[in-house]
Formats: C-alpha cells, structure tokens, sequence
C-alpha cells in the first residue's frame, strides 16, 4: 500500500496493491489508516485511537494519528 496526500492538506488518497484507490477525509479515519504503516495509538494498547484511554484522548490520538500521516504520504 501506498499513501498520498490529498488536495486540500487534511485528505489523503489510500492506493492499495491492486491500485484501487480509498479516498480517506475523516478524522475518525486517521488511527485506522495510520495502524496500517506502523503508528500506534497508545502504548497501553487499550484503544484504537478513536476512543479515549487513561493516558490519552481520543482528540490527542487522532491529532497524533494525522501527524504521522503527513509524515509519511507521498
């Protein structure tokens, strides 16, 4: 799998092996697609990134979640 960043700066466009492409716009979409190049939500392993845990919110780990993602998208 491949990322890319998308047009407006908080989008990204998702090319899977098969080079279909899985436009992702949603904050709540972040953790998922960031799990899938090595981010981790929280070292607790309690929550997706989606739901608050005792070290972190939800809010902070889909923040940290698009950070990772602009590191990493092409």
């Amino acid at each position: 799998m491949k990322l890319k960043a998308g047009k407006f700066g908080w989008d990204y466009v998702l090319i899977h092996d098969d080079g279909t492409e899985q436009y992702i716009q949603s904050d709540w979409d972040y953790p998922g697609v960031a799990s899938l190049f090595g981010w981790v939500a929280c070292e607790c392993g309690c929550t997706d990134g989606t739901i608050d845990c005792k070290h972190k919110t939800a809010s902070d780990m889909m923040q940290s979640a698009q950070n990772y993602l602009d590191e990493i998208a092409e």
